[in-house]
């Protein structure tokens, strides 16, 4: 049995990541967060295939956090 891919959704949206977590489950292993310190957090932890994230975020835009993950990761 293969691993499933690992896929790492941010939005501080939480409606936007329930409804793609559970479309996404079954076939991803799926990891949500509302800010880019979670997100940052889960990155530490776990190895990401795919990250997905929400241009318009309070913190910083999508560009800055993906900009930030390739630097740190």
């Amino acid at each position: 049995m293969s691993k499933k891919i690992s896929v790492l959704y941010v939005d501080d949206e939480e409606n936007n990541l329930i409804s793609f977590h559970s479309f996404f489950r079954k076939d991803y292993e799926m990891y949500t967060a509302t800010n880019v310190t979670d997100a940052f957090s889960i990155l530490e932890k776990k190895d990401i295939n795919i990250i997905v994230t929400d241009q318009k975020m309070p913190q910083v835009t999508g560009v800055e956090f993906l900009e930030q993950t390739i630097e740190k990761y």
